[in-house]
């Protein structure tokens, strides 16, 4: 997949809606100031839909199968295969597959050095972390893309999973006050009351090599197979190899021997909580 200026993955699917809006729009003979301004949006914004630098909202969605009078919701149903797919914005390197698999998975180690884990966030704290330089409907979606993923937490067949935090993340700010107090509540909720998680907390008093590199991920699949994920500050990428699996696992135990016990992370993150009123 070729990948824009913006850092955006050129999707086959965001390929093929634009080529079609397009379609659509020159057959009726209108340039894109004339078609943004039917639709009360921006030129620039039809501009990235046509070229896949963006994907598409559903209301725009509804708007152009309104406007062409398209059969069968034309444009609506392909919004609907993007979403389904989960092409939207584009994912660092690997990670697309690394969902994939997140969603197969018996169990989960996590360490996180630098924000709230994707599937611990409340959607304000999502909104707030993605939402420079993106329009509004684009934000909305990819936040309830990143929600979504959170079903995995409740359903029956849920993994195990152990989350570690360094202390960053509580101390970061993102959102502001009332968005930092409302995710540790929701935090705080978590850790109490769903027994297959466990979330700890990694001091500023730590210093251990296995947390200096960037947050990464263990998930363990039925059948005694283990992937990595490691998301660093230049590369992202998924690891399959068993060798390099096996340092990442060991890592983590380090890590998990620094942190705090349950108890005293739940009083940290308590502390931290009182902060923000």
């Amino acid at each position: 997949m070729s990948r824009n200026q913006d850092g955006y993955t050129r999707d086959p699917l965001l390929r093929t809606f634009g080529a079609v809006l397009r379609a659509h729009r020159e057959a009726d003979g209108l340039s894109r100031p004339q078609l943004a301004q039917a639709l009360g949006c921006q030129p620039g914004w039809i501009e990235k839909l046509e070229t896949a630098q963006k994907p598409t909202s559903e209301a725009t969605a509804d708007d152009l199968d309104v406007y062409f009078k398209t059969s069968a919701r034309l444009f609506w149903h392909m919004w609907r295969e993007i979403k389904r797919e989960g092409k939207h914005l584009a994912a660092p390197p690997g990670f697309s597959r690394y969902a994939e698999i997140e969603a197969e998975a018996v169990a989960m180690r996590a360490f996180e050095a630098q924000v709230m884990p994707g599937l611990l966030q409340t959607p304000a704290y999502a909104r707030a972390v993605m939402s420079s330089g993106l329009p509004f409907d684009a934000l909305e979606e990819r936040v309830s893309i990143r929600i979504g993923r959170q079903e995995l937490l409740t359903r029956d067949n849920a993994p195990r999973m152990w989350f570690v935090l360094d202390e960053a993340v509580l101390r970061r700010p993102v959102g502001g006050p009332e968005v930092m107090y409302e995710q540790l509540a929701t935090l705080i909720e978590v850790a109490t009351t769903n027994p297959r998680i466990e979330i700890r907390m990694l001091p500023f008093s730590s210093v251990t090599y296995a947390g200096l590199d960037g947050s990464f991920f263990v998930l363990s699949l039925s059948g005694g197979v283990d992937v990595a994920y490691h998301e660093g500050p230049e590369i992202s990428q998924l690891i399959e190899d068993g060798t390099t699996v096996a340092e990442y696992r060991v890592r983590f135990d380090l890590i998990m021997g620094e942190s705090l016990r349950t108890g005293e992370s739940l009083k940290l993150i308590q502390q931290y909580q009182e902060g923000y009123t």
